[in-house]
């Protein structure tokens, strides 16, 4: 293996991880022997946005730890192995400098974490390391036209599925997606949602799709299906509602909050018959 990556450790402390401690690794034991024989792991965490990560890079070969968010949890654990190879044979690439390698067709580049997103994301890579903060950085893809997600006209797939990890968790703009589905998955709503020119005031998720309505519910005249992720850029009001359990219809309430409750058997018959009514027409823009 290579000796020289490029990369430069900003503290050279002997290595804390379970395997060169000798602790007893518990519930990590099969990470512990992936570690050991291949040299790191990219684990998988599903979330309302997948996002998958490295452990054992540190231990291995003192480099940061990787981590992908937003495609195919099976596809990115693959795209983060073909990082490492890219990164052994090539050397660690400068921050934000586009390279190829990893994904066919598309370059892809490297973006230090902020310390801040540590805790929430990488539980599992901090009992590896029991605890003591190893770097971690952003393996960040652009839109199918090259576009990365800070630049004008990037689709909102590449702007939504992805944290802005190297921003501060307090400053970052959009938090990730904020909703139980992805933000270019269909939802019912009216065009008067989708333009802005009412807002919604009431949102059913039933069944893995959402209903963003305005005051007019499911009666209104303009139904339609829009993505979205259009909808939360549209209103982002609709963050609120983030955490809303399936077969659960949130209302807007006097003061800015929303009332839930559980859907009932009549708000389900009026989404079916407004779906089939939807259909009919697509907004894509």
């Amino acid at each position: 293996m290579p000796r020289d990556l490029h990369y430069r450790p900003v503290d050279d402390r002997p290595c804390p991880c379970l395997i060169c401690t000798g602790v007893p690794a518990g519930r990590d034991t099969g990470l512990v022997s992936t570690v050991e024989q291949h040299g790191w792991c990219a684990l998988r965490a599903a979330s309302s946005v997948d996002f998958a990560y490295t452990v054992g890079l540190w231990h291995s070969f003192r480099l940061p730890e990787l981590v992908m968010f937003g495609l195919d949890g099976e596809g990115m654990q693959h795209w983060l192995d073909a990082c490492v190879a890219r990164v052994r044979e090539h050397g660690w690439p400068d921050p934000a400098a586009p390279f190829a390698g990893v994904i066919d067709g598309f370059d892809t580049q490297l973006r230090p974490v902020d310390e801040s997103w540590r805790d929430a994301l990488f539980g599992t890579a901090h009992r590896f390391y029991a605890g003591w903060p190893v770097p971690v950085w952003q393996l960040v893809w652009p839109d199918a036209a090259g576009r990365w997600p800070w630049e004008e006209g990037a689709t909102m797939s590449c702007r939504l599925r992805q944290a802005s990890a190297w921003l501060p968790v307090g400053e970052h703009p959009a938090g990730g997606f904020p909703l139980p589905a992805q933000p270019d998955s269909w939802a019912l709503t009216t065009r008067s949602v989708l333009d802005g020119s009412r807002p919604p005031t009431l949102v059913v998720f039933d069944d893995d799709a959402f209903d963003v309505l305005d005051e007019r519910g499911h009666d209104a005249d303009d139904l339609c299906l829009g993505y979205l992720g259009h909808l939360v850029l549209r209103h982002p009001v609709l963050r609120e509602v983030g955490d809303l359990p399936a077969g659960t219809a949130a209302a807007a309430a006097p003061g800015g909050s929303w009332r839930r409750t559980t859907v009932s058997a009549g708000q389900r018959a009026a989404s079916t018959a407004g779906w089939q009514r939807g259909e009919e027409t697509r907004v894509t823009g």
